[in-house]
């Protein structure tokens, strides 16, 4: 018998060359402490690591989210309180984060600096192991939850990070209806209790179960460890034995995830969930379809019911989602299929129906997939479908995301339940295994097996009720009232007391000491020089050309933009309504189908977005641009420009139901995106009086623009010719070659051999020249609360501080973070209990200091006033300045995809910002000073003394406090109104 190859403690159980991510996996196992570990060697320089647990919900308190958030708050080894924003502050990572699933709880960074790396792992390692939890109850009750009561004539409160940040997310309509139909497939598994914690009932989980908890699913057996990149793994392997892996020893038992029982029938299940008070509850009602079919440790089966969903329901070609959508019966649908969890799950949603409309909506669903099932599927929507992803799997760029946790992540579900990890990523095989759709009923198949014939499935209907979450919190508001009027005296003043003394361990200062043991990277490691994006200015007749010269796999990166100067501003949201309508219309020379199709077997994807630039020298003034993004291989170049052409330029206005329904589908959409989106509300909104470049941003796809589309859908029936005129009006005079510019990006190679074939995009490029618009903005002083069925705030308050004398510096990315992650981050998450604390000082120089899922709303924007008073007595080590220092070096320096890299190239020349601006922004980032800090403190106060603000937050909360608001405006209007 051959004998195993052990080092470090590892004994390695296989190796496995992975051809199609370029790398060699080696899967190892802990013989001491039984930990399992895969190193995945490679050449890529941003190095990757993550430790997981597979963590059972045993209820719905919450338990593995409050313990993921609390093991970061201080270590045996760096005993530091939030030891994480300590690493965000002064490391010099790729991505550092933890997050929680419905079944594993992650710990994942990566840095391009080798040393860096390290040390993240070592912090990493040290707070899942060895956390301070056992020794500092306070930890659980600042992150989790606590009995707030600040006097003994208080409100009884709950307080709590997690807490506040599990009632924003049960807060919007999707959200909980994926939580209910998890729930509603899983009532026997840990799958039916909600891992993230129901605000109900995370105050329920006591200490002794929290650490419980820990000690049970926090051990080396029950870890799953990846390393990936050009890291040194005899180091790493070293360290991790060395340091923590040897000092556990493998109990023999495994962790099991239990199997829910498939049903013996399908379920029929009827949910609430809340709408606005003042909504109209006819047609807001959801229908939800859900199957759930086989195990994720199915080589085949994970992939083949994500594109399973993607035929039928993802593009503009896919059957199903057409049927629901000429149907009339629902305002949007969508559908997901959960494929890392133990037993795989799709569910399809359809928003805003009428009551009456469920049955029928659900027979049509039914008859489709039958008809599908039986007829088959349209084989080249199948091969565009696959064909697509194959592209996106052999790019392999995923923006602003380390591709090494990108394939870490991907293989966690099936390593978590016993499968095979690695064949996720060897997707060779996997893809000729769905091939096999082309030529046989393969999806077919998977249409009767998994959504016809499967009774492990549940509809269920979601009744929209008017106040609900007015109701639940009244609730919660009597069963503290009662609580605490039957409290003695003496519990009352302790309770007081906890919570004064709660405050004071807040409010301790990490000692030196204690922050000195967290490992830092000196300045002198730290490249002074500016990253440089390559661009090659050329000056044709009808345009001019940027070209980036990168390596990039023989892929070509087309943008075009197309100037926008002539745009009136009452143009601006009807160019937003066009970029969307034209995925979904006829084109002159296919059909909609037909061009998606297209789109996905030549191509990488192609898109036409609006976007606004501003100069970098006169911010003041805003470049409208439409953007035509595409990609495809060098041999497909000239097929990409055809199609490009044909997507942005040619559509046919001709079907007024289609686009009558699309503008509703769109309406729906918004919707959503308001409801997940509260914090950029109230960015937007509180800079919009002040601001034309965020109104303008305002009315193309923030609040604004929502209840443009809203009165817009309620005159559908009588206007769409109006509408009509609108769009064609875009079509004819947005598209010409006045100030158009075109940027390649690719190797030299595939460069020359796109250049010839440009002229297949500019054929229909129009010669007309328009006067450029001058748009006068008139500023005003608006303060404005916006209300909407949710249960925090995200507060906002800024201005600008180019109009109080002051000018952009390097220096304010290190005044931003000292504030967010220091100041705003102890006041509002730590003592506040809001999720988030951010600010930001932009180049434009707008600043803004905002909260996220927040309890409070004056507290929150009086906390902002005080800011000036913090930064005038700032005062930290020089080791603590390099630290915030050497945070910012690392943001400026993430690593770019090629595609980025020419796109940040394109923003330069189009905005005017010079390499050289860039090189004086870095220098004075690594020249500031504890007093650059303090002399700020005048400038933040100026912005402060003007009291601009804005609060996105429920009915109750910013109607309480309407005194502070000149306007107070629902996020959901009457129609029309």
């Amino acid at each position: 018998m051959k004998k195993h190859e052990t080092k470090h403690g590892f004994e390695l159980i296989e190796s496995r060359e992975i051809k199609e991510i370029k790398t060699i996996a080696h899967r190892y196992k802990h013989l001491k402490s039984g930990a399992e570990l895969i190193h995945y060697a490679c050449e890529d320089n941003n190095k990757a690591f993550m430790v997981a647990f597979k963590t059972i919900p045993e209820d719905d308190t919450g338990c593995p989210h409050i313990l993921e958030h609390s093991v970061l708050n201080g270590s045996k080894n760096f005993p530091s309180k939030n030891t994480f924003m300590e690493l965000i502050k002064g490391s010099m990572n790729t991505f550092i984060n933890a997050m929680t699933s419905s079944d594993t709880t992650m710990y994942p960074i990566a840095s391009t600096n080798s040393k860096d790396f390290v040390n993240l792992m070592r912090v990493y390692m040290d707070a899942v192991f060895f956390p301070k939890i056992y020794t500092e109850p306070n930890i659980l009750n600042q992150e989790g939850w606590h009995y707030e009561l600040t006097s003994e004539d208080a409100e009884l409160n709950y307080r709590g990070v997690v807490y506040n940040e599990m009632k924003g997310a049960f807060s919007s309509p999707e959200s909980i209806i994926s939580r209910k139909c998890m729930h509603a497939q899983f009532p026997d598994s840990p799958y039916g209790f909600e891992s993230g914690g129901d605000p109900e009932a995370i105050p329920e989980l006591s200490y002794g179960k929290f650490l419980d908890f820990h000690t049970k699913y926090y051990h080396p057996s029950n870890s799953k460890i990846s390393l990936y990149g050009d890291l040194d793994a005899d180091e790493a392997m070293a360290l991790l034995d060395d340091e923590y892996l040897k000092h556990f020893s493998d109990p023999g038992q495994s962790i099991s995830f239990p199997l829910q029982k498939p049903f013996g029938k399908p379920k029929h299940l009827e949910i609430d969930y809340p709408i606005d008070e003042q909504k109209d509850a006819a047609g807001q009602y959801y229908l939800a379809l859900n199957w759930t079919y086989g195990s994720v440790t199915d080589t085949y089966l994970p992939l083949a019911l994500d594109l399973l969903v993607e035929i039928l329901m993802r593009t503009p070609a896919s059957p199903l989602k057409k049927a629901i959508r000429e149907s009339g019966l629902a305002q949007d649908s969508y559908a997901t299929a959960d494929n890392e969890i133990l037993q795989p799950t799709i569910s399809l949603v359809c928003k805003q129906v009428k009551q009456e409309d469920i049955e029928p909506l659900a027979k049509l669903i039914k008859s489709e997939l039958k008809h599908l099932a039986k007829e088959g599927l349209d084989k080249k929507l199948v091969e565009a479908v696959l064909n697509s992803r194959e592209f996106f799997l052999r790019e392999a760029q995923i923006q602003r995301f380390p591709k090494g946790l990108y394939y870490i992540m991907s293989t966690t579900g099936a390593w978590q339940h016993g499968g095979d990890p690695l064949a996720t990523l060897a997707f060779e095989p996997l893809l000729a295994e769905m091939r096999k759709g082309l030529t046989e009923p393969y999806f077919e198949k998977l249409i009767e097996d998994v959504l016809l014939n499967n009774k492990h499935a549940s509809q269920i209907l979601f009744k929209p009720v008017p106040g609900l979450i007015a109701v639940q919190d009244a609730k919660t508001t009597a069963k503290l009232k009662t609580m605490k009027a039957g409290m003695s005296k003496a519990e009352i003043s302790e309770l007081v007391k906890f919570n004064k003394d709660l405050t004071a361990w807040q409010e301790e200062i990490p000692t030196e000491e204690e922050l000195e043991k967290i490992p830092l990277l000196s300045l002198e490691d730290m490249n002074p020089n500016a990253s440089l994006y390559p661009v090659d200015v050329e000056k044709a007749v009808d345009y001019t050309l940027l070209k980036h010269e990168v390596v990039a796999n023989g892929i070509v990166y087309l943008k075009a933009y197309f100037d926008l100067a002539h745009a009136e501003e009452v143009d601006l949201p009807w160019l937003r309504i066009y970029t969307y309508l034209v995925g979904w219309m006829n084109s002159q020379n296919y059909g909609f189908g037909e061009r998606s199709n297209e789109i996905d077997t030549h191509t990488g994807g192609i898109s036409l977005m609006l976007d606004m630039f501003n100069s970098y020298q006169d911010p003041d003034y805003i470049m409208p641009k439409f953007v035509i993004k595409a990609k495809a291989v060098k041999d497909k170049v000239g097929k990409m420009m055809e199609l490009a052409a044909e997507f942005a330029m040619k559509p046919m206005f001709d079907d007024h139901e289609r686009i009558k329904t699309l503008i509703r589908e769109l309406k729906a959409k918004v919707e959503a995106s308001m409801m997940h989106g509260g914090f950029q509300v109230a960015v937007t909104r509180m800079l919009s009086p002040m601001s034309q470049l965020h109104h303008w941003k305002d009315i193309t796809g923030g609040l604004g623009f929502y209840h443009f589309l809203v009165d817009l859908a309620a005159k559908l029936d009588t206007g769409i010719d109006h509408v009509i005129e609108q769009l064609e009006a875009v079509k004819r005079t947005c598209f010409t070659k006045q100030n158009l510019i075109i940027s390649i990006t690719s190797d030299k190679e595939a460069i020359a051999v796109t250049l010839p074939q440009l002229g297949i995009l500019l054929q229909p490029v129009a010669n007309e020249v328009y006067e450029p618009v001058e748009n006068h903005y008139a500023l005003r002083n608006f303060n404005e609360g916006i209300y909407a069925p949710v249960q925090v705030q995200f507060c906002a308050k800024g201005g600008n501080f180019f109009r109080k004398g002051y000018s952009y510096s390097g220096k304010l990315l290190v005044l931003n973070s000292i504030i967010s992650n220091n100041y705003l981050y102890q006041e509002l998450r730590v003592k506040g209990g809001a999720y988030g604390a951010m600010s930001s000082f932009t180049p434009s120089g707008y600043q803004y200091f905002a909260s996220y899922r927040d309890p409070n709303l004056p507290e929150t924007l009086e906390t902002y006033n005080t800011v000036a008073d913090f930064l005038r007595s700032f005062s930290c080590s020089k080791r603590e300045m390099d630290k915030y220092i050497i945070g910012e070096i690392s943001n400026l320096d993430y690593p770019n995809t090629p595609e980025m890299l020419g796109t940040k190239a394109d923003e330069d020349y189009i905005t005017g910002f010079l390499a050289q601006d860039r090189q004086q922004i870095r220098d004075e980032v690594l020249s500031t000073k504890v007093e650059d800090i303090r002399a700020y403190a005048d400038m933040v106060e100026a912005i402060m003394s003007k009291n601009h603000f804005a609060v996105f937050g429920s009915e109750a909360k910013v109607k309480d406090n309407a005194t502070l608001f000149n306007g107070i405006t629902p996020l959901f209007k009457t129609e029309g109104v």
